[in-house]
């Protein structure tokens, strides 16, 4: 047997195994069971932070082609890819990037993973807050400008030829509307910036701050 026909098993199911990662799911064909390399597939499903239930549902599929996975293998892999999920580094990009805590790392490391997590979740919080309000005032000064449109066409009508007084005076009133409109708009610019201040500060803060 030549040494590339040796390591043609394993290559495959290396194959197997990151595809079934990149599909986000646990599900295992026929092929995928018969080559599977368990200790791969639970070192990927560790470093993916995937819950030790999962092998469950491999199990399940696997049981339709007679095949049993090797749980020694699987349990092993997906220790040693928790290591690398568990790091605290992981913990604050997971944070900061507004994921899920998964709750699976080790007890003893578990303390060190949270409070990154945490860390990077504060970020995560103050940079959505910032972008949000950054939204609002986008979204309120377009009305604001909508408004004053609408406040140059009422002006146009106003002075229009062939106008009754009582359209006048309708027309009088949706200014004085328009022009109250405008001001709790205004109002409520200059109130958002405020708080944007304020969350740009704290953003800015909590950066600093950091130590990832």
């Amino acid at each position: 047997m030549t040494e590339t026909r040796k390591h043609k098993p394993l290559f495959i199911g290396v194959i197997l195994a990151l595809l079934t990662l990149l599909q986000g799911c646990a599900t295992l064909d026929k092929d995928e069971c018969m080559l599977a390399d368990w200790r791969l597939i639970g070192y990927q499903d560790g470093v993916a932070g995937k819950s030790a239930a999962v092998v469950g549902e491999y199990r399940e599929d696997c049981a339709k082609h007679a095949v049993v996975p090797d749980l020694d293998a699987y349990r092993a892999g997906r220790v040693e890819g928790l290591q690398q999920y568990c790091k605290a580094g992981n913990g604050y990009r997971l944070g900061n990037a507004g994921r899920d805590f998964a709750g699976v790392c080790p007890t003893a490391v578990e303390g060190d993973f949270r409070d990154a997590y945490n860390t990077g979740r504060q970020l995560y919080l103050a940079r959505s807050a910032v972008n949000k309000t950054h939204a609002r005032i986008s979204n309120r000064k377009q009305t604001l400008s909508n408004l004053k449109d609408n406040r140059v066409r009422k002006l146009a009508d106003l002075i229009a030829d062939g106008l009754k007084a009582d359209q006048r005076v309708m027309i009088l009133h949706d200014l004085n509307e328009l022009q109250q409109e405008l001001h709790s708009v205004e109002d409520e610019i200059v109130d958002l910036e405020l708080d944007l201040e304020d969350q740009q500060a704290r953003l800015d803060q909590l950066s600093y701050n950091s130590n990832y």
